[in-house]
């Protein structure tokens, strides 16, 4: 589905509601406005700040906020100023919205449990912001708005249609979406996608209440991976704020896995929620008596301490691509007789394959008649990219046709003549599903041996970057500075070559901090740092020196050679554009001179044309000393 089919969709799920004539979750006015400022890059930290006073139970908890445990190792404050700078202009808008949501009043069905809506969506934050930290692909502000909000459809279903919008009877979650569709033609995650399009919310994250294989990210352009970091955090909350389902835990394990996360990740995760929830329930008002929310972190933490089962019940996931739409229904049906089976039916061949690469399904049931498609040419394409990991069934009317043999020699693993009984095609595809855990299953076991090697050459390897990295910006640190320092100029003392430094230094950075708060500098450095890095040299060691002081050292390069490359640098900074307000940086160049005695000779020259640049303007280039050499060299 296209992006502006969906947005079509969300209106006329929006309109749905409200002719139910119920109440609908909406943000107060403080919030709204709020939402609008922030959109805004001339936006400043008093400005927003004097529109929260109008709130004075935002002030409040913003100020409770900047104190907690998310901003542990930072001194107490009090002033409303020193906390939006802590936590960002964004984050204080999206908590804006949180607070007037879980705090509106409604007359909410009394066999609804909103207290455990809201316990499950306040884990839902805190995973999404733990794991947007770690694999950096949302800003943490708007991951904890979309896991807190991500769900928020389910409360407009019940203020719409009772409690019996929020219970199905199969009990599953999937069960529950297939009940709302089945009812009022949409589910709560269509509906929560609906609200945050209405209420102004970017597009990426109400894209990302749309899991993959029901309505996919791909539709703004975007890739899978937050859609499945919204899954994997979708699972632990769950599994968090209610009974753990030993066989919702492999689903946990897999999408946590394609994340790159292993079990101790998530153990780790798990601990560092158990530290953030109280405080952040307190914020919001959420009831969490401590003895219960202590067992349900030991439960969890239990079932994840535990091998993850291999053999399944049932298959993850079966991808289905049809020729038609009365064929797709048929097989789906068919494949709904199995509670445990996650059915993805993909609307055309290429969606199909997108969904294949990112929700790496056990089983793919591919119709042999898709028309103008090579059946055989894809088959052996597909095996050759996921070897015997993917269990291919053909269904087609003519099994005995050339084509048919042929995809089997390519890489189908079976087929099946069309119309079949429902219960043969149920049975075939949990064969498959049983064969690719079982290949699983001995390759695990092959590389058993080879754990312990590679478990400790990883946190090796971990504990290198982290020594030797920036965390911020990635780039290399000062003592990975240091080291490469007292390698290169032993080298061009021994083969006397040009060896020149730059220092780069953004312009006003302070007042990025205080008129945008610290979220929005975190921002520019590692937009800056990213920009400076494309304009490098393999053989260059670009490092941030401290602060917003960067450092690039360039081997086999004179102070000329190295000035054009500052001016491409700041350049590169000056077009610049994001969610951060315009920035631009100044530089000072130096070549070493063979009277130096040692580099920090060479860095005092370049900091002193650095200090040259500041004072004729900034957002230019200056070249400190011309190279000193020998006569007769």
């Amino acid at each position: 589905m296209e992006l502006t089919d969906l947005q079509a969709r969300n209106q006329q799920i929006l309109a749905l509601l409200r002719e139910t004539g119920r109440p609908m979750p909406s943000p107060g006015s403080v919030a709204l406005e709020l939402m609008r400022a922030v959109e805004r890059r001339d936006v400043s930290v008093f400005e927003v700040c004097n529109i929260a006073r109008t709130a004075p139970m935002l002030v409040a908890r913003t100020v409770q906020m900047a104190n907690s445990a998310l901003y542990s190792g930072l001194r107490p404050t009090a002033a409303m100023e020193d906390a939006v700078m802590r936590i960002g202009v964004v984050a204080l808008a999206r908590l804006a919205v949180g607070l007037s949501l879980v705090h509106a009043a409604g007359g909410w069905d009394a066999d609804f449990d909103l207290n455990q809506h809201w316990r499950r969506a306040l884990a839902r934050g805190l995973v999404l912001q733990h794991l947007a930290r770690r694999l950096r692909n949302l800003p943490s502000s708007e991951a904890f708005t979309l896991g807190l909000l991500g769900n928020i459809g389910q409360l407009a279903m019940v203020s719409a249609y009772g409690a019996r919008a929020a219970t199905a009877d199969e009990g599953t979650e999937d069960g529950l979406l297939r009940h709302q569709r089945r009812l009022w033609g949409f589910d709560q995650n269509q509906a929560s996608a609906a609200l945050l399009d209405g209420w102004g919310f970017p597009i990426s994250l109400w894209l990302a209440a749309l899991p993959i294989g029901q309505d996919t990210a791909h539709a703004a352009g975007r890739g899978g991976e937050l859609s499945l970091t919204v899954d994997v955090a979708r699972c632990m909350a769950a599994a968090l704020c209610g009974p753990v389902d030993p066989a919702e835990l492999p689903r946990l394990y897999m999408g946590a896995a394609r994340l790159g996360l292993d079990a101790q990740a998530m153990i780790a995760m798990l601990d560092q929620l158990r530290a953030d929830f109280p405080s952040m329930a307190r914020i919001l008002d959420i009831s969490t008596p401590d003895a219960q929310a202590e067992a349900e972190f030991q439960r969890l933490r239990a079932a994840l301490s535990t091998t993850p089962p291999i053999d399944r019940p049932g298959p993850g996931a079966a991808l289905v691509i049809a020729a038609d739409k009365a064929r797709a229904s048929e097989i789906d049906d068919a494949l709904q007789a199995d509670a445990d089976l996650r059915v993805i039916v993909a609307p055309d061949l290429w969606r199909g394959l997108e969904w294949l690469r990112d929700l790496q399904p056990d089983v793919l049931v591919l119709s042999a008649e898709l028309a103008g498609v090579d059946v055989v040419a894809l088959c052996r394409e597909l095996r050759a990219a996921r070897g015997p990991r993917l269990y291919i069934l053909l269904v087609t009317d003519d099994p005995a046709a050339e084509m048919v043999l042929q995809a089997m020699d390519a890489g189908a693993n079976d087929v099946l003549a069309m119309p079949a009984d429902a219960r043969l095609l149920l049975a075939k595809v949990r064969l498959g599903g049983r064969t690719v855990r079982l290949i699983d299953a001995l390759e695990q076991e092959r590389h058993n041996a080879f754990d312990m090697q590679r478990e400790l050459a990883r946190l090796n390897a971990n504990l290198r970057a982290a020594a030797y990295s920036d965390d911020l910006t990635g780039l290399p640190n000062r003592r990975a500075l240091d080291d490469f320092l007292q390698r290169v100029w032993a080298e061009t003392a021994r083969v006397r070559q040009a060896l020149s430094v730059v220092i780069v230094d953004l312009d006003a950075f302070k007042q990025i901090n205080d008129n945008h708060g610290h979220e929005a500098g975190d921002r520019v450095l590692v937009a800056v740092a990213q920009a400076l890095r494309a304009q490098t040299r393999a053989s260059d060691m670009l490092a941030r020196w401290g602060g917003e002081e960067i450092v690039l050292v360039c081997p086999g390069t004179d102070a000329a050679a190295a000035a054009l490359l500052a001016e491409r640098m700041r350049g590169a900074v000056e077009r610049l554009r994001g969610d951060f307000p315009q920035i631009t940086l100044s530089a000072g160049v130096a070549q070493a001179s063979p009277a130096d005695e040692g580099f920090a000779d060479v860095m005092r020259a370049a900091d002193a044309a650095l200090l040259q640049a500041k004072r004729d303007g900034r957002n230019r280039v200056v070249v400190a000393r011309a190279p000193r050499v020998p006569a007769g060299d």
